[in-house]
C-alpha cells in the first residue's frame, strides 16, 4: 500500500491546471507560506502566477495545421486531453481580460483561444461527448468536468464585451450547446458525478435557458444527495472528490436557485474543521477512492469556504479561509482566479475570522473515523482499515500504524468492531484458521476429482485456531498510549509497523537489514523520528525477533517504517508522544 504521495491530478477537476502549468508554477513559486492575504493582493498574485504559466502551457498545444489535433492540448505525456484544452482556453482568457496581465489584450493569445476553441469542438462527437483517453470514451461526466473551465471563460468574456473575441464566442457556444444535449441523457459512474453533471448543466441553462436542463437536473436531484449524518459524502473522498461535489452543489444552488443544496455544503463544511491535521493537511485515512492516504492541504476547499463564509456570513468559514491562506502555497490557490474574475461578490471582505479548532475528541461513525486534537498534535482512530492510528505533529507525521501476524497467511489486523470505555477506545477482532476433514461419501462427485469441484464449506472443520486480538488506545494532553492484547496460538510471530514519513529521520533504532527504510525498535528502549524541529517520540519498544514481512500481510508501506515485534499471545504497551 502506497501512502506518501501526491493526489494524482489525472482525473479532471477544476483544481488541475495541467501537467505543464502545475511544473511551471511549481519551478516559479516564490511566494511563501504564512502571510494571509486580502482578496485584491491574492487576486494580484494569481494574475502573476497565471502569466507566468502561460508560455510553457502555449507549448502543449499543437499548432501544427497538419496535425489532427490542430488547435488541442497535449499532456506531459503528449496526449491530446479535452480537459486540458478547456482549462488552457481559461487560463488564457483570465490573462487576455486582465489589465494587470502581461498578456492583456494580446492578439496572440486570442489567436490561441480560437485555435484551441476549434480543436475543442474537433474532439467532441457527434453525441456531444468528449473521451477521457486514458479511460472514459464517449463520457458523460468527463464532459460535465469540461464545462466549469469552459463556462467561467465564457461569464468572464461576457462580462468582458468591449475586448475583441473574433470566432471565440461562437465556437464556445456551439461546444456548450452541444454538451448541454448530451448531459440531459448521459450516463455516469460514481455517485460524485450525477453533481458534476448537474452542475454542468446549471452553468449551460445560466447562458442557453431551457427546460430540459431542469428536468435533467431534478431527475438527479430526486435521488437525494449522498451526505451521511457525519456530513460526509458517500465516496469520502476528503482530498479529491468532497470539494468537487461541494463547488457541483454550489454552483446548482446559485444558478438554479436550489436554496436547501447549501444545507449540504454548510454540513460538510462543518465536519471538515475536524479533518485538518495539526501541519494543515486534510484527512484522507477514510476515503473510499483514489486519494486514500494522499497528501493533501486544505486549497481545494478555499472556493467553498469563501462562498458559505459570504453567504452565511459565518465567521468560523471565515476563519477556515484565512487558515488556508495562512497555510498553503499560493499556487495552490491559482485556480481561484477564474472564480474571482467571474463573479466579484466573492472578492468581498470576509466576516471577522475565528479561529478553526484545535481542542476536540469527534466521533465520526459513517467515515469509520475518531478525530483526536491537542494543539498541534492530532490523531485519527480508524476502523475497518488496515491502517488504525494515524499521529500528526505539526512536521512529524506517522502516516500508518498497523499490526499483523502470520496467523494463516491471513493476519492482517482490521477491527471489526470499535467500542470505547471512558477515554479509552477498543479496536477488535476474532479471526479463525481451521482444518478439513475428507468429505462424506455421499458429497464426493461420481466424476472428476473432489477438491476443486466441491466447496470446503462442505466440508468438516477440525482443530479449529482461533486469534483473537484487541487494541487500546488513550489519548491524554496529546499523548497516545497504546496497549496490545494477542490472544492465540502460542509461538505466534506478531509485527507492528509504524510508518514515518519519508524525509524525516529515526534515531535510536537499528536498520533491518536486506530492507530499505526500514528499522527495528531496540527492546526496551524509545525510539525518535525527527522532521525538522518537530518530534515524536514512541516506546518502550518491543523486539523478540527480526520477521518483519509476515506472510499474509501487506507488502511494507513506502515510508520509514519502524518494528515492533513479538510472540502470540502477547500483550504489550508503548506511548506515543
Amino acid at each position: 500500500m502506497k501512502i506518501i504521495k501526491h493526489i494524482n491530478k489525472s482525473r479532471p477537476s477544476i483544481f488541475n491546471f495541467g501537467f505543464c502549468l502545475v511544473l511551471v508554477f511549481c519551478l516559479t513559486n516564490v511566494f511563501g507560506i504564512g502571510t494571509p492575504y486580502n482578496k485584491k493582493e491574492l487576486l494580484s498574485e494569481l494574475v502573476k502566477l497565471n502569466d507566468n504559466g502561460i508560455p510553457g502551457s502555449l507549448n502543449n498545444q499543437w499548432i501544427a495545421k497538419e496535425s489532427q489535433y490542430y488547435g488541442a492540448v497535449f499532456d506531459g505525456d503528449s496526449v491530446v486531453t479535452p480537459m486540458g484544452t478547456a482549462q488552457f482556453i481559461q487560463n488564457l482568457m483570465c490573462a487576455y481580460v486582465s489589465p494587470d496581465s502581461k498578456f492583456y489584450k494580446s492578439k496572440e493569445i486570442l489567436q490561441r483561444m480560437s485555435l484551441a476553441s476549434r480543436g475543442l469542438l474537433n474532439l467532441q462527437h457527434e453525441d456531444g461527448t468528449i473521451d477521457l483517453i486514458a479511460t472514459n470514451f464517449h463520457s458523460t461526466p468527463d464532459l460535465g468536468f469540461t464545462i466549469y473551465p469552459l463556462a467561467l471563460a465564457y461569464s468572464i468574456m461576457l462580462k468582458n464585451n468591449k475586448l475583441e473575441y473574433g470566432e471565440l464566442p461562437s465556437n464556445m457556444k456551439k461546444y456548450l450547446l452541444s454538451a448541454g444535449r448530451a448531459l440531459c441523457v448521459g450516463g455516469i459512474h460514481t455517485p460524485n458525478h450525477r453533481w458534476v453533471v448537474s452542475g454542468a448543466l446549471a452553468w449551460i441553462n445560466t447562458f442557453f435557458p431551457d427546460t430540459v436542463y431542469r428536468a435533467r437536473v431534478n431527475q438527479w436531484l430526486a435521488e437525494k444527495v449522498d451526505i451521511d449524518p457525519d456530513g460526509q459524502y458517500n465516496e469520502r473522498s476528503t482530498a479529491g472528490y468532497t470539494p468537487i461535489t461541494n463547488r457541483s452543489l454550489l454552483e446548482m444552488a446559485k444558478r438554479m436557485n436550489i436554496g436547501y443544496l447549501y444545507d449540504d455544503v454548510r454540513k460538510n463544511l462543518d465536519m471538515s474543521f475536524y479533518f485538518v491535521h495539526s501541519n494543515g493537511e486534510i484527512a484522507t485515512e477514510s476515503s473510499n477512492r483514489q486519494d486514500k492516504y494522499h497528501v493533501s492541504n486544505m486549497a481545494n476547499y478555499y472556493l467553498a469556504y469563501n462562498y458559505m463564509a459570504l453567504h452565511d456570513k459565518d465567521s468560523r468559514f471565515a476563519g477556515m479561509v484565512r487558515y488556508i491562506e495562512e497555510t498553503v502555497p499560493v499556487t495552490d490557490l491559482l485556480y481561484m482566479l477564474p472564480y474571482f474574475l467571474e463573479d466579484a461578490s466573492i472578492m468581498q471582505v470576509l466576516p471577522d475570522p475565528a479561529p478553526p479548532p484545535t481542542k476536540y475528541h469527534k466521533d465520526f461513525k459513517y467515515s469509520d473515523m475518531t478525530r483526536i486534537r491537542q494543539d498541534k498534535t492530532d490523531m485519527s482512530i480508524i476502523t475497518n482499515n488496515t491502517t488504525f492510528f494515524t499521529f500528526f505533529k505539526d512536521k512529524a507525521a506517522l502516516e500508518a500504524v498497523r499490526l499483523s501476524s502470520s496467523f494463516f497467511g491471513k493476519g492482517q489486523f482490521q477491527s471489526q468492531k470499535l467500542e470505547q470505555d471512558g477515554d479509552t477506545y477498543i479496536l477488535s477482532s476474532t479471526i479463525e484458521g481451521p482444518y478439513y476433514q475428507p468429505l462424506p461419501k455421499e458429497k464426493i462427485p461420481a466424476e472428476g476429482e473432489a477438491w476443486g469441484k466441491v466447496s470446503r464449506t462442505e466440508r468438516t472443520q477440525s482443530n479449529v485456531q482461533t486469534l483473537k486480538t484487541k487494541i487500546y488506545i488513550t489519548e491524554h494532553n496529546g499523548k497516545a498510549t497504546i496497549k496490545i492484547s494477542m490472544d492465540g496460538p502460542a509461538n505466534l510471530p506478531v509485527t507492528l509497523e509504524l510508518g514515518f514519513r519519508s524525509g524525516g529521520k529515526l534515531t535510536n533504532v537499528d536498520a533491518k537489514q536486506g530492507i530499505s527504510n526500514a528499522f527495528l525498535v531496540r527492546n526496551g528502549e524509545f525510539a525518535t523520528y525527527r522532521n525538522g524541529n518537530d518530534s515524536i517520540k514512541i516506546g518502550p519498544g518491543i523486539c523478540r525477533h527480526k520477521w518483519v514481512q509476515l506472510r499474509g500481510a501487506l507488502p511494507k508501506l513506502q515510508a520509514d517504517c519502524l518494528y515492533f515485534t513479538n510472540y502470540a499471545p502477547c500483550e504489550f504497551e508503548f506511548t506515543i508522544e
